[in-house]
């Protein structure tokens, strides 16, 4: 990685992204690699430790039991980058093969009410290629003793593609890629908030005029309209 400065190169930016953890370098890489887009790019993060950040203490875990198709698909959009994580990152030698870790997740359903929820949901999640499988209660004690089943209607697990997966080291190599590309990271605190017409942005960069798209990973990309005032 290399280290963050703290003021810009430039007074202007196509897109500037609040917060450089795996939300903030995703959207970095993604776009620095897509050839559509010849643009500036400017991250800014508050700690290049990112001691605090929810990246660095997240338990990193994926699923596909969802209750819509498109969180269905796009869960399994980042299965497939996961395992492909490698070839995603253009077979660099540098970057290790990844793969998840499939231990699944077990829903259990105590009334008849939910029970229906996990077939409906097992519909949804079939459809779209899912491997989600139903169990009555003596199968799911059968597989997994440990489980007190007296009370459970259904349960609800899938095998593929669920479980834990090296969230820190995607996050890293996708930060690493997206410097090597050429986007600027630099090391600034910030704020943002949402304004009555459109999204305004204060940042502690050290100079007033900063156009283009700002991106948060808390907030939807918004165009910004007017010029963007520090915080002294």
């Amino acid at each position: 990685m290399k280290k963050f400065k703290n003021t810009p190169k430039h007074d202007k930016y196509d897109v500037i992204i609040i917060g450089g953890a795996i939300m903030g370098s995703s959207t970095a890489w993604f776009l620095s690699q897509n050839p559509d887009f010849n643009g500036t790019i400017l991250v800014v993060e508050k700690d290049q430790k990112y001691e605090f950040c929810s990246t660095a203490h997240t338990t990193s875990c994926i699923r596909q039991q969802f209750s819509t198709k498109l969180n269905v698909e796009i869960s399994q959009f980042a299965a497939n980058f996961i395992n492909n994580f490698h070839e995603y990152m253009e077979n660099d030698v540098r970057v290790p093969k990844l793969a998840i870790k499939s231990f699944g997740y077990m829903y259990l359903a105590a009334s008849e009410d939910f029970a229906k929820n996990l077939r409906r949901n097992q519909k949804v999640q079939a459809a779209a290629g899912a491997a989600t499988e139903l169990l009555t209660p003596n199968e799911i004690k059968s597989r997994y003793p440990f489980y007190n089943v007296e009370d459970i209607k259904l349960g609800s697990i899938n095998l593929v593609n669920e479980g834990y997966w090296d969230s820190i080291t995607v996050f890293e190599w996708m930060r690493n890629k997206a410097q090597e590309n050429g986007v600027e990271y630099i090391e600034k605190e910030y704020s943002v908030w949402r304004g009555s017409q459109r999204v305004q942005a204060a940042l502690k960069l050290g100079y007033t005029h900063i156009e283009g798209v700002i991106v948060n990973e808390q907030t939807e990309s918004e165009r910004l309209q007017d010029e963007l005032e520090p915080i002294l």
